[in-house]
């Protein structure tokens, strides 16, 4: 790659997290997932925590890859070297539709809090059309990922910061109004039939999926072979963290009687509150919290992950090569950002949350298990390919993800998992067609990758002291979030 058209490192392990979990806690949580609670009741919780458990070693096996493989493309530059470039295209193309899907989604969840915030201030914002303000949004962000990632990236931090500033304010707040009675509802008879259940812990899922978003960005992320591991690792906890609090509150605040409420709620959260009288600032604080620091920190990299696929992916002509230009002044890929761009103003105009939802769910599903494949082929093909981190028993994850995985995709909605197939077909007939005879030589891993340089003794330090404060602050929330739930055990 020519050094004019590569790309800058300018992510630490803040930012990487910031970018995964910006991703990740949002649309899934703010609407889709919290929904599930109308329907579960308490049982949400054990859906949480088996979502985590089932995310857990894919983070892993994808620490590993992406410490070995640290380039822009995530699993399509996994899939094209342990697979081919077959698995390569139908990867990339789903990972792009589900992610923009994320982000698409999360403009439409911005959209609806945002009119409730300005209802609580006599402001009625429903006469505009939702989609008109997710497009705006939309278009914001644009502005912002064009300007560079270093840029892109400061912001992502702060958005994270102020959506748990305001989160661990909601919560203190919301305490005197805490019923720990509403949580009597763990029997077995209050849950939804299997095939029922099965599709909302899909959901729940989903409220983890995108969690190797900073794997995308490999290129642009300094000593990828510590940051990408490590952020990996942290961040699908704090994933957990997040809906785990937030759960826990919505159960705790909610009456049983309010459930059929929350599951048909565009934005569960606020309505509930609204429900129980719990009006003004409560849920002022809950929708600034949400629109402007959970719903923008998910927008962000929802555009500029995606971007870096296919930016990858027409490097390789694997898609038109007008998508791999870098601007000379902000080392962006401004073209693919814009392409990115047009595909949410396309999904946000169907204006359904739930079937982006199901698509994004369905097409990342698919898309992990070719990055397990993918990792068991980098083992076979690559044996002596050096691998800064190493996933315990990755071989076993792999099978048990691909297992877990595909158990989950015959019930996930119908419409959706056809929008998947046709993603998947599309992109396998779109390489035999258009892209088999032009396709770059898969280069050596020193041309594609790059210098990696090692830290300095100096810079090692620092960047151990950042881990390691990030990892008791991880491990602490963590315990935290475990522990309130046996407080409705002991007190209620």
């Amino acid at each position: 790659m020519e050094e004019k058209n590569r790309l800058v490192r300018a992510l630490g392990l803040r930012e990487s997290i910031g970018m995964t979990i910006g991703t990740v806690v949002g649309v899934g949580l703010f609407t889709c997932g919290s929904a599930q609670v109308g329907l579960v009741g308490p049982w949400i919780i054990i859906l949480t925590a088996v979502s985590l458990l089932i995310s857990i070693w894919p983070c892993l096996i994808y620490g590993e890859m992406s410490a070995a493989l640290p380039c822009a493309g995530g699993t399509y530059n996994y899939a094209k070297r342990g697979l081919n470039r077959i698995w390569a295209n139908i990867a990339g193309w789903n990972y792009i539709i589900s992610v923009i899907g994320i982000g698409a989604g999360e403009t439409l969840a911005f959209a609806n809090y945002f009119t409730i915030l300005f209802e609580q201030f006599g402001i009625n914002l429903s006469v505009v059309d939702p989609r008109i303000i997710a497009m705006t949004l939309v278009t914001i962000f644009l502005i912002l990922n064009l300007l560079g990632i270093k840029f892109s990236g400061k912001a992502q931090t702060a958005f994270i910061f102020f959506f748990w500033g305001c989160a661990i304010a909601w919560f203190l707040y919301m305490i005197p109004q805490v019923h720990l009675e509403y949580f009597g509802g763990f029997t077995m008879d209050k849950l939804p039939p299997f095939r029922e259940l099965m599709y909302i812990l899909g959901l729940v899922w989903w409220c983890y999926t995108g969690f190797e978003t900073c794997c995308s960005m490999g290129a642009e992320t300094k000593f990828p072979q510590y940051t990408l591991p490590r952020a990996l690792k942290l961040s699908v906890f704090l994933v957990f963290v997040a809906n785990a609090l937030f759960q826990w509150f919505l159960v705790a605040l909610v009456s049983p009687e309010k459930y059929g409420l929350l599951a048909l709620a565009d934005a569960p959260y606020a309505e509930g509150l609204k429900a129980m009288g719990l009006v003004g600032f409560p849920v002022i604080l809950l929708c600034i919290g949400i629109a402007f620091g959970g719903d923008l920190s998910t927008i962000n990299p929802g555009i500029a992950a995606p971007a870096r696929y296919i930016f990858t992916m027409a490097e390789d002509h694997t898609l038109p090569a007008i998508f791999a230009k870098i601007h000379p002044k902000t080392k962006t890929p401004y073209i693919a950002l814009i392409f990115v761009g047009i595909v949410n103003y396309i999904l946000i105009g169907t204006g359904s949350i739930n079937y982006i939802a199901s698509v994004s769910l369905f097409s990342l599903a698919l898309c992990y298990m070719i990055g397990c494949a993918a990792y068991l082929g980098l083992k076979k093909k690559y044996p002596d390919m050096k691998r800064p981190y190493k996933a315990p028993y990755g071989t076993l994850g792999c099978i048990v993800t691909f297992v877990t995985y595909t158990a989950l995709l015959p019930f996930v909605e119908y419409a959706a998992s056809i929008t998947g197939l046709i993603v998947s077909i599309l992109a396998a007939l779109y390489y035999f067609i258009f892209t088999r005879r032009h396709e770059n030589k898969i280069p050596s891993l020193e041309e594609e990758i790059g210098e990696i340089d090692d830290p300095t003794t100096e810079e090692k330090a620092k960047i151990d002291r950042e881990y390691k404060i990030w990892k008791w602050g991880t491990i602490i929330a963590t315990v935290i979030s475990v522990g309130i739930y046996f407080i409705p055990m002991i007190f209620g």
